[in-house]
């Protein structure tokens, strides 16, 4: 596999660190083409590695818990509101939502006060699933955290959402520009 060739990230990062710098220490004026290389390849491979524990696209996974999460938090789940949350447009919510709509997953009904207000509700079918992917998620998450150790997964998952927060932000402003 292509991704594979490229090494751990460990021994990837030694060898830029040991490029730039003449030493295992990292540059410290700053990210280098390696380093932003190095990212999309990790983000890449967890991305492969998370579409094999699932027995359905992770979009679609995606679009089911938020359904899943907002449904708890606020009972009625509108169409519009899951574009907000998941950042996506509108055509492209409405597609995913066909789909899993075709697959039983979802259903979908008109306001019955507004009829221009959508409502999507998980099936039995779609809840079915979700509890069965999230309860394997969730055993090969726990083989991750013995190995890996809690304090290590907890900062890890931390990291994450700052970097994935910081991300957002930063592209936002670039935008804006």
């Amino acid at each position: 596999m292509e991704l594979e060739e490229a090494g751990s990230s460990e021994q990837s990062m030694q060898q830029s660190q040991k490029k730039e710098t003449g030493s295992d220490t990292p540059p410290s004026d700053g990210v280098c083409t390696d380093d932003y290389k190095e990212l999309i390849v990790q983000m890449r491979k967890s991305n492969l590695l998370f579409q094999q524990m699932s027995s359905v696209p992770l979009g679609e996974l995606t679009m089911l818990l938020a359904i899943s999460r907002q449904s708890e938090r606020l009972g009625a789940v509108r169409v519009s509101g899951l574009g907000t949350a998941m950042k996506l447009s509108r055509p492209a919510v409405s597609r995913m939502l066909h789909v899993l709509e075709k697959k039983g997953y979802i259903q979908m009904k008109s306001g019955e006060e507004d009829l221009r207000y959508v409502y999507v509700f998980l099936t039995d079918k779609g809840s079915e699933l979700l509890h069965r992917e999230m309860t394997h998620g969730c055993r090969v998450l726990e083989k991750v955290r013995e190995r890996m150790g809690s304090r290590c997964l907890n900062d890890y998952l931390r990291y994450c959402g700052k970097f994935q927060e910081i991300l957002s932000e930063e592209i936002i402003k670039l935008d804006q520009q």
